[in-house]
């Protein structure tokens, strides 16, 4: 109805091998964990037992261990390396123990609750002398989504939430499938585009894109009422916001703790991200102001 997905293939696709996480923490060749015993809100733990370049995304909804957390930045964890994780947590109401180590994702966070995370994320770099509490901002935006959709949770737990909201209405999804060597995907609303996430491989794509297209499926069925996009002006304005994207100006992140590099996206339009290694990209993703 109010929601049009665009795919498009973006080259030229990567030449630098690496692969989603997910797969690696259930197979435990990924194991993340709490920083420290006593835990602390903003950072994990990410130990990665295997010979591959694995790919952890600022969607990814990671639950377990003290609090169920979400990533604040795209991640690639190097092989055989040990990475603190820049997270956010998204259960207020629980600082206890389920299980020492976090589970693979499973829903991932909504194209609304990344962007406000990108947004304080790139404030914090460009206007430094301002105060910006990312964590404050997430917290509230869960509330907000709870108080929405009359949700209650005992530990305010946005995974909950996630799973509530698909069980609801997942019977109403439309048939949907990634579409052969296609590596991006954006969400348009209406006339106007949402957000856009870039893989750097067709394969990161095809993992991600079952989670992606419900996390636009939840938006789309609490959202403001919109007209149906028309096909072929939202492939436009599509391919109008990736370009807008491309000449974005770029800033560097110099508390990313990962391999390769993370450069914050912003101008007048967007505000988004671009994780790369040897130049090519790995993720990249971006939201419409």
């Amino acid at each position: 109805g109010n929601l049009g997905l665009v795919q498009v293939k973006v080259e030229p696709e990567t030449t630098f091998r690496f692969t989603p996480a997910g797969p690696q923490i259930k197979a435990g060749g990924l194991v993340i964990t709490e920083s420290t015993d006593m835990g602390v809100v903003g950072k994990l733990t990410a130990l990665n037992n295997t010979e591959l370049y694995l790919l952890l995304t600022d969607a990814d909804v990671l639950a377990g261990a003290k609090q169920n957390r979400v990533l604040n930045k795209s991640v690639l964890l190097a092989p055989m390396s040990k990475t603190i994780l820049d997270v956010s947590c998204v259960e207020r109401g629980r600082w206890q123990y389920a299980g020492k180590t976090f589970s693979a994702p499973v829903n991932i966070a909504d194209p609304d609750l990344r962007r406000e995370k990108a947004a304080s994320i790139a404030r914090r770099k460009t206007k430094p002398h301002e105060h910006e509490d990312t964590q404050g901002r997430v917290w509230s935006h869960v509330r907000m989504k709870m108080d929405a959709m009359n949700f209650e949770n005992a530990t305010e737990s946005y995974s909950a939430l996630l799973n509530y909201s698909t069980d609801r209405i997942k019977n109403d999804f439309p048939p949907c499938d990634p579409e052969n060597e296609s590596n991006c995907l954006a969400v348009v609303m209406g006339s106007k585009v949402v957000s856009a996430d870039i893989f750097g491989t067709a394969e990161a794509y095809r993992h991600y894109f079952p989670m992606l297209r419900d996390s636009a499926f939840r938006m789309a069925s609490s959202g403001k009422e919109h007209k149906s996009p028309d096909m072929h002006e939202a492939y436009y304005r599509v391919l109008e916001t990736l370009d807008a994207f491309e000449a974005a100006t770029r800033h560097s992140e110099d508390t990313y703790a990962g391999a390769g590099r993370f450069m914050i996206a912003e101008n007048d339009q967007l505000v988004g991200f671009e994780l790369t290694a040897n130049d090519e990209i790995i993720h990249s993703v971006l939201f419409t102001k």
